[in-house]
């Protein structure tokens, strides 16, 4: 039985809107209520902000890295099935948690914030590999010659770097999430 092949629209749009999406609403893990509303108390609450907005820096740079290396993929096939459109909405389940572990790592001093928000990229992580590696193996969804130059090994590199900072997470804490701002250019020394 042949597999029934789908255009590629409908998971690009679906895609599209929801990394948008997740990247708009991670910018709410941002406290910005005070009970107050003084200038004094604005002084005291700028640190917290500064440290929730670090955090929403670092999902933005990483939602963005993600997005990038998924349109590039999305761009190169003529169509898509039933599994790899599951595989793509297994992947945006994760994207779209991005806002609460978002907000998870910046409400609560805690290792295990830390941790949740780093196995959330992992989660991520593995699941754009699994994108890959599945157009990868189905030709007829049109995948190009260039995905099939990428370096083939390098993405066990993605979910191991998750793996690295969840490590040095137990030494550095919080301050190990500030490696996924080298992501996008770890992806580019892959491409």
């Amino acid at each position: 039985m042949k597999k029934a092949l789908l255009g590629k629209n409908r998971i690009e749009a679906i895609s599209d809107g929801i990394y948008a999406i997740a990247m708009t609403l991670a910018i709410l893990s941002i406290d910005v209520d005070a009970e107050l509303s003084t200038h004094a108390s604005l002084l005291d609450e700028i640190p917290k902000m500064a440290y929730q907005l670090r955090h929403y820096i670092i999902s933005f740079v990483t939602l963005a890295s993600f997005w990038i290396g998924q349109h590039y993929l999305i761009d190169r096939i003529r169509n898509s099935d039933t599994a790899l459109n599951w595989i793509v909405l297994i992947h945006l389940l994760f994207i779209a948690m991005i806002p609460a572990t978002t907000g998870v790592i910046g409400n609560f001093d805690s290792i295990l914030a830390v941790r949740i928000f780093i196995i959330n990229i992992f989660l991520i992580s593995v699941t754009i590999v699994a994108e890959y590696e599945y157009v990868r193996r189905h030709p007829e969804l049109g995948e190009g010659e260039e995905l099939k130059k990428r370096i083939r090994g390098g993405f066990i590199i993605l979910p191991g770097f998750s793996v690295l900072v969840f490590i040095l997470a137990r030494y550095i804490e919080d301050w190990a999430t500030l490696l996924y701002v080298a992501l996008p250019l770890l992806r580019r020394k892959l491409s």
